[in-house]
């Protein structure tokens, strides 16, 4: 199990240290999918960065723990990191045209992935690069745009967006890990080579009994591959629980306007429902009262105290005075 608890997370600026993540916690079991959503600015990123063990220059983990299995991360230097990066815990990153390196063909980047890990003779590795593009659905035929010995001697702005995320899938499963982070997979892809790649997603997952933690801002995407949900709000997780217990029952005003605010074709004619205001910046924020406060349309008087997390049944959780 990947158990993260009460992560906590600061940034220093300007000689000031702000809280960027606050008491975050979860569990994802293997074959389990946990989604993370918000609104960006949320700290679904951050959180992923931190359990990857790539927090750098002003930013550190104050409090909590990582534990995977029975390891816990946060005791992990940089060297201990970069043994478990890969073959027990692998991300893929939100930007991969920001993420390949520009300058080396695609089948050199993949082979990185292995040689961090292995040692392998040069019919091994081509083997082994041969098949990590096959499993991500890149076929061995000639007269295709597909063809794998046409793509390892690409270089990453010769591939269009959705072999691009192929590619960074392939690098991240390349070692079959037992965690991946899947940070915004689908952003700027199209609806239908989107849904390639959620399917390609779940069949690794499936084949490879991985738990996963996707990451995305779009609500009906987490609905569709996640098991689980953490609704996050300014570095917090203000509801945690099964994905069909908050999408037919959201408890928290926070996730009630997120799932009001995906357009439906039964409201033709009707204005879009948008959440008015914007995500409070680190200054901004009060630790002394709900921080969904000056957005809430269900907000009262005792909002103003600092809220607690509520207990609910079938393991779910909310941080609302709605309900105490």
């Amino acid at each position: 199990m990947l158990n993260v608890t009460n992560l906590t997370v600061e940034i220093k600026e300007n000689k000031k240290s702000y809280e960027v993540l606050s008491d975050i916690s979860f569990s994802v079991e293997k074959n389990q999918t946990l989604g993370l959503v918000g609104e960006s600015g949320c700290g679904k990123s951050m959180t992923a960065t931190a359990i990857m063990g790539l927090l750098r220059n002003n930013k550190k983990i104050t409090a909590g723990s990582i534990y995977l299995d029975d390891i816990d991360l946060i005791k992990y230097n940089e060297k201990e990191y970069e043994e478990i990066r890969g073959t027990k815990l692998s991300m893929i990153f939100q930007d991969s045209m920001a993420s390949l390196n520009p300058l080396m063909k695609i089948g050199k980047q993949i082979e990185e992935a292995y040689l961090m890990h292995y040692k392998l003779t040069k019919d091994e590795l081509k083997n082994k690069v041969n098949k990590s593009l096959a499993d991500v659905g890149f076929k061995n035929i000639s007269e295709t745009i597909n063809n794998i010995d046409n793509i390892i001697n690409k270089y990453p702005h010769n591939l269009s967006g959705g072999q691009r995320q192929r590619v960074m899938i392939a690098m991240a499963i390349a070692c079959c890990p037992q965690y991946l982070i899947a940070d915004e997979p689908t952003t700027a892809l199209d609806v239908t080579t989107q849904n390639k790649i959620l399917n390609l997603i779940k069949s690794i997952q499936e084949k490879n009994n991985m738990g996963i933690i996707f990451i995305s801002h779009d609500i009906t995407v987490i609905n569709k591959v996640c098991t689980h949900i953490g609704v996050m709000y300014a570095g917090k997780i203000v509801e945690y629980g099964k994905t069909n217990d908050i999408i037919k029952d959201p408890k928290h005003p926070y996730t009630k306007a997120l799932i009001q605010s995906i357009p439906n074709t039964n409201n033709k004619n009707k204005p879009l429902s948008i959440i008015d205001g914007f995500v409070p910046t680190l200054g901004e924020r009060n630790n002394s009262e709900c921080i969904f406060y000056e957005r809430c349309k269900d907000r009262t008087g005792k909002c103003k105290t600092k809220v607690k997390d509520i207990q609910m049944e079938n393991n779910r959780k909310v941080t609302c005075t709605l309900y105490y």
